[in-house]
This record gives C-alpha cells, structure tokens and sequence, in this order.
C-alpha cells in the first residue's frame, strides 16, 4: 500500500504533467462545447426548450404531441415552398403540380393556421423547425414501436421454433432463437419515456473523448517508466526488497487510479455541460428510452448506463496503458516505443473500419479496442457468439475478454519488468545516415524554425484550417421565402434612389392598395349578402396569391420613405452587416478559437529561452536582445495576422456567397445599426475599421502573451495568466456575466453590439486607449527587461 502511494506522490509531484493532464480536461471540455454550438439551424437551446415542453406534458400524450407539430410545420413548409414558387408561376407551374399533387389539402388543413401564425417554436425558420421535429419524431417512433419490437422477437422465436429446418435439437440456431426471445423476455413491461435524447448521445458519441483519455494515459505511462530510464534509476530500484514485482504492480495501480480520475472528470464535464444546453431529461428512465439503444436487452437505467459506459472506457484504456508499459519496459528506444504503439493502434483502427458485422472475422471488429473506447457503438448492437457450443452474448463476452486480458497484461508487464535488464533509455544510431543541420546564419531564418518546427506553431496552422473546413462543411444558411423576397427587391434596388425606381415603388404600391381595396370589398359585398360565402373565399384567395411578397415590399417602401426624408441614404440589402456586426451566431466561435490559437502559439514564444536557459549565453551577444526580440515580435504579428485571416474568411465567404457585402461605398446611414454615424462615413470605411480594431487586438493580445513570458519565465505560467486574463472576461461577458468588462476584449471584438449608442462608442473607445496604452507599456518593459537573468 506504500508502494502505491510513493509512486503516487511521484507523479503528483510532476507538476508539468499535472497541468498537462488537466489542460487535456479542458481542451476536451472545450472541444466538446467548441461542436455542440457548430449547428446554428438547430441550436442546443432548441433541445433544452423541447425538454421543457415536454415535462409540462404527461409522457403517454408526447408522441402525439410531437407528431402533431411535425405535421403542422411540414404543412407550414410546403405551403411556404408553394408561396415562392408562385412569383413565377409560368416557370415553376410542374413544381407547383407535383407538390399539390403530394400534399392535395395541405392548404385548406393548414392554411388559415399558416395565416394566423407560422413562427417556428424551437428554432429560427420553418424548415430547421421541421427537421428539427422530424428528428424528434423519428427518435420517439422507436420509442412508440418498442412494445411491437420485442412482441415481433417472441413472435418470430415460436415461429420459427416450428420450422423444421430449423427445429434441431441442440442446434446453435435452435439456441440462438431461444436465447434472443429469453433475453427480451423480460423487456416486454419496459416502461418507455419519451424525452430528447441529444444530451446524453451527444456525450456517448463524442469521439474526442476516447481520444484525449488515450493520449493521457500514454503520457502517464511514459511518466512511470521511461522518466524513470531515463535517469537511470531501475539499476538500483530492483535491488530493493520490494523493488520487482511489488513495484510495477504498484505503478500499474497508480495508472489505472489516475486513468480513472481523467475519465470521469472528462465525461463529467460533459455531461454538466450538455445538462446545461441539451437537458439531459430522467436520468432513472429505461436505457431502451433512449432510440440509439433500443435494441440493448439488460434493465439498466439511463445512468446506469452511462457508469457502465465510463467503467468499459476505463478498461479499454487501461489495457492500452499497461500494453504501453510493457512496449516501455522491454524496448530502449523512446522512438520504438511511440512507432509501435501507433502501429499498433493503426492496426486496431484498420481492422475496425474494413472489418465487416457480417464478416467471419467479425469478433475482430467487435473485441477491438477502437470498438471499446466507442462504447456507444458496442451497445446498439445484438448479437449471440457461439463458445463452446454456448451461446454468450457480444457485449458479455467482450467484457469477460477485456478483464482477462487486462489481468493477463498485468502478469506479463510485472513477469517482463522482473526479468528485463539493463532497464535504461539508448539513442538509435544509423550507420552511414547523414545528419543535416539547419545550414543559415540568418536570425530570421532562425527564429522561423525555432518558432514553426520546434515550438510546433505551423501544427496549430494546420490544426486551425481543419477546424475552420470542418465549420465552414457544417454550418448550413436558410432564408425563408419573406427574406428571399426582399432580398430580390434590394437587389434590383440596390444603390441611389432614381426617378425610374421611384416610378416602379409607386406603381408597386398603387397595385397593393388596390389589392386591399378588392379585398374591403368583397368582404362588405359578402355582408351585404350581394355574393355567396364560397364565392367570396374564392375571390379572396385569386387576390391573395396576387399579394404574395406584400410585406416584404413594405419594408423597401419604408427604407424608399426614409430616403426621401434623407437623401444621402441609399437603398442596402442589410442582411450580412447585421449578421456578421451585430449578431455574435457568426462571430464567437471563430473569435473564441483565434484567442485559444493565438495563446497556445505565443505562449513558447519569449519562455523558451528562458526554460532552456539559452538567454544565458544569447544576452552575451551582440544581436542577442533588441535584434533578436524585433524579429520574434515581428513574426508574432504574422502568425497573429495568419490566424486572424483563417478564422474571419469562412464566416465572411458564407455571408458574402448568401447575402452578399454590397454597397460598401454607400453611407452607413443607409443601415440603422450604423445611424449613429456622420453620413460622410460609408459602410466599406465601418468594415475596414472593424478589421483594424481586430488587428490592433491582436496586436495587444501578443504584447501581453510577452510581457507575461518575459515577467513568468515559465510556458505554462504564461499560458495560464494570460488566459485568465485575457479570455476568461470576455466569456463571461459573452455568458452575460459582466463583473469584469472592465477588462474584458468583448467590446472591441464584437463591437457592432456597440455602436448604436453614443455610450457603447465610449465604451470601445475606453477599451481601446486602455489596451493601447497597456501595449505600449507593455513593448517599454519588453525591449527594458527582455533576457534579463
């Protein structure tokens, strides 16, 4: 038990994989949030409002519930869908055809309710409502089908029991039957809750998770045994009493407790996160209440399920630890080690992806450790294995196989660490194998390798684009028909106001007034008793479709009477302005992003000589400071300019490809967010303003980062402080906690929530002289105490 704890304290006293180890917590956490708020069609807030709704409805009525509303909506939809194709009836009159053709009452059974309110619920337009219900119903039909799912096993079993093909005595076909219909036997009573279930697939699914328990658990590993190695300490370790087989046991301890201690923390975290957005619903619901896993055939409930899930995900990583102590006792060579392990997991991986279910060779598939880590996977599955003529279920007989060779690694790592000698770390040499160093004398040159190659930054470039394709793959842009409509009318518009578009918005609006004048009409003539009620509906509906796009005109008539009253206004189509100035849908997560790249990049920048102790001799040289601090702030603006540019252009492009930046040299009173603004500032002046604001915050964000390197010394001291002090503010002013907007980079981040009022331009001003003030004193303290012992 000493044993256990000693090595314990050993790693607690690492403090570089501690904070190590904690960082990866929260890189998963915050990769985890980073993808749940990719989908702005339907957003997480949409789930926790269905969430709620459905508590206040007794669960047998839910699925009628949300049936009904799907109905509804879809009906809303191609009502909609109808209304557009109508602008032009002659080109679209097959579509029109084929759709009434489908949905022929669509418009009598849902039109006067599309007329009196079509607004979506949960999401922002008709068609994320309606796929939004529509995943929603097809979760809870499963649901609904359940008691028909397992009434068709039995059904089947006893059907198939008296086949006499089948009816062998002691078949394993005979068996296999049997077994299924006793498995689900007991299932038939399940009680069966209709809730969403994204909250909990969303944490069951996440691939991140397996990934970063990995990558811990190969860092402990390596902490236990090749540090050790390293230092040459196992020469005199094993000469101890208890320096053999109670030693690696002991270490084996430690990494399964710390393993442990990762894996919960991890999938804690998300399961408080995606309560927070999702909802997670009745945690002692039936697992089988969850559509992924209908199929499981043990009574579990949901969280159950869930400390079964994270017991198997600790399992599988604790036989990949202990097959990572072992490459690490028996191989001297840091190098071998990491390619084996890679080309082991490679292995798995492969097998894993070609391997098919109905494959022979399935069990190679399924006993995978790929297949493990993505627990979820493994319990959407049935299916019976024939063992000695005994029939054992899948998931059973994995995890009787996974315990026994997690004991059978445990016996061969503690065998192989009693018998290994010269347990100590060796560099590979390879003859004849020319060695090439880095042949300039540049100290640009010099510094663009220290910086990209060995500090790693061109990874985070690259790692940045991935990310940025991965978002720019999966955020989706829906206009409604109203939107599409006006931004046809600002299209034709777009630009000064003209005699010829003055004549066209008065003859518009002339046949709109004549349009409601019929309608007044028909309806007194109908009191009147002049013409029948049926007659009357069916005038009503001739004008209406003539009135399609009504509304949308009306609001370019307004903009055309504001520029009357203002005639340097011209007439904008607003859309992309406001989504990209105002809204922060489109901004906050790439902002978020280009400060967790610009931290992690410019954290190793100034520390590195310092951790290195290479400021020793370099402060000795003639260009060792000033020269040298010029050149490494110089490339940090780049890499702050690279990264501004990788984060910005997708949203920009997005916006630009759907909506369009047009009229950049138009007034900026032209859009009422920027009335504020003399009229001799255009809107092309404001875009180039806020992309200058966004440099001179990167510029301050660097500076800090320095300062802060300079001041610590240390790497992941900088890391820490300046993320405390830089990013932490601005989330939570984002999360509408604003203690600290003193200091917070929201203001001059995102100011086009600002620029309405004469107080938010103070507001971003005040932030503005603050930080510039704080980056040239920070650039003073720089280039005064830069490499200084």
């Amino acid at each position: 038990m000493k044993l256990i704890q000693y090595e314990f304290i050993k790693i607690i006293q690492k403090r570089s994989l501690v904070i190590f180890l904690v960082i990866l917590c929260f890189v998963n956490i915050g990769i985890f949030a980073y993808v749940q708020n990719l989908d702005t069609t339907i957003p997480p807030s949409s789930y926790h409002q269905l969430q709620t709704d459905l508590a206040s409805i007794p669960n047998h009525q839910r699925y009628e519930y949300i049936k009904t509303e799907y109905e509804k909506y879809q009906g809303f939809l191609t009502i909609e869908q109808l209304t557009t194709l109508r602008l032009n009836v002659q080109d679209n009159q097959y579509m029109i055809d084929s759709i009434l053709s489908d949905f022929p009452d669509v418009e009598e059974k849902y039109g006067k309710l599309y007329k009196e309110n079509h607004q979506p619920v949960y999401t922002k337009d008709l068609e994320s409502e309606a796929l939004f219900l529509e995943n929603i119903l097809n979760e809870f039909q499963k649901l609904h089908d359940y008691p028909s799912y397992i009434e068709n096993i039995q059904a089947k079993a006893h059907m198939i029991s008296q086949i006499s093909i089948f009816h062998k005595e002691n078949s394993i076909e005979e068996k296999n039957i049997q077994k299924t219909a006793n498995d689900y036997q007991s299932r038939i009573n399940t009680p069966i809750t209709y809730e969403c279930e994204k909250g909990i697939s969303s944490i069951l699914s996440f691939p991140i998770t397996s990934l970063m328990i990995i990558l811990a658990m190969m860092v402990i590993a390596s902490s236990l045994i090749i540090d050790e190695k390293e230092k040459k300490l196992f020469s005199i370790i094993k000469i101890t009493p208890k320096g053999q087989y109670q030693t690696m046991f002991a270490k084996c301890v430690v990494m399964f407790l710390i393993i442990g201690v990762i894996t919960i923390c991890m999938m804690v975290s998300e399961l408080l996160y995606a309560s927070y957005i999702y909802g997670l619903g009745n945690l002692s619901r039936s697992v089988q209440s969850l559509a992924q896993f209908y199929q499981c055939p043990y009574s579990l409930t949901v969280i159950e399920f869930i400390g079964l899930f994270i017991f198997i995900k600790w399992l599988a990583a604790c036989l990949i630890g202990t097959l990572m102590l072992l490459c690490a006792i028996v191989f001297k060579n840091k190098i071998t080690i990491m390619v084996l392990m890679i080309f082991i997991m490679a292995i798995e991986y492969g097998l894993y992806l070609i391997i098919s279910p109905l494959d022979s060779l399935y069990l190679l598939k399924y006993f995978n450790l790929f297949s493990i880590l993505q627990t979820d996977t493994f319990f959407q599955i049935y299916r019976n294995i024939d063992v000695f003529h005994q029939l054992i279920s899948l998931q059973v007989l994995t995890f009787i196989g996974l315990v026994c060779l997690l004991l059978i690694m445990i016996v061969l790592t503690t065998m192989t660490y009693h018998y290994k000698r010269n347990m100590c770390i060796q560099n590979i040499e390879i003859k004849n194998f020319k060695h090439f160093s880095f042949p300039s004398l540049s100290l640009f040159q010099q510094e663009c390798y220290k910086i990209f190659f060995i500090q790693k930054v061109f990874i985070l470039c690259l790692l940045c684009i991935f990310v940025q394709c991965y978002q720019y793959h999966y955020v989706p842009i829906y206009q409604d028909s109203e939107e599409i409509i006006y931004q046809q009318y600002m299209k034709e518009l777009e630009g000064p106001l003209t005699n010829e578009k003055e004549q066209w918005l008065l003859k518009l609006q002339k046949h709109y007034d004549n349009l409601n004048q019929q309608l007044s009409l028909i309806s007194q003539k109908e009191k009147k008793g002049l013409i029948s009620h049926s007659l009357s509906i069916t005038l009503q509906q001739e004008i209406s479709q003539q009135q399609i796009g009504e509304q949308s005109f009306q609001k370019v008539f307004q903009q055309y009477l504001d520029i009357q009253k203002n005639p340097q206004k011209q007439f904008v189509y607003p859309m992309a302005y406001q989504q990209y100035f105002i809204e922060t849908t489109w901004t906050f997560m790439p902002t978020l992003l280009l400060c967790l790249f610009l931290l992690m990049s410019m954290s190793h920048v100034i520390s590195y000589e310092y951790q290195n102790h290479a400021n020793l001799v370099t402060q000795l040289t003639l260009k060792g400071r000033k020269p040298v601090l010029k050149i490494k702030l110089g490339l940090s603006l780049l890499i702050g300019f690279i990264f501004l540019m990788m984060t910005m252009f997708p949203s920009l492009f997005l916006l630009q490809q759907k909506y369009g930046f047009a009229s950049l040299s138009a007034s900026a009173t032209s859009i009422q967010d920027f009335a504020i603004f003399p009229s001799w500032i255009s809107i092309g002046m404001i875009c180039l303003a806020s992309f200058v604001l966004k440099i001179l915050v990167v510029i301050s964000i660097i500076v800090i980062i320095h300062v802060v390197g300079v001041k610590t010394k240390n790497h992941l001291l900088t890391l820490f402080m300046s993320t405390a002090f830089l990013l932490m503010p601005m989330i939570l002013s984002y999360g509408g906690y604003h203690v600290l907007d003193a200091i917070s980079l929201y203001p001059l981040f995102f100011a086009g929530q600002y620029i309405s009022s004469v107080q938010g331009l103070l507001q971003i001003l005040f932030s503005l002289l603050g930080y510039g003030i704080l980056s040239v004193l920070g650039l003073r303290y720089l280039f005064a105490y830069y490499q200084n012992v």
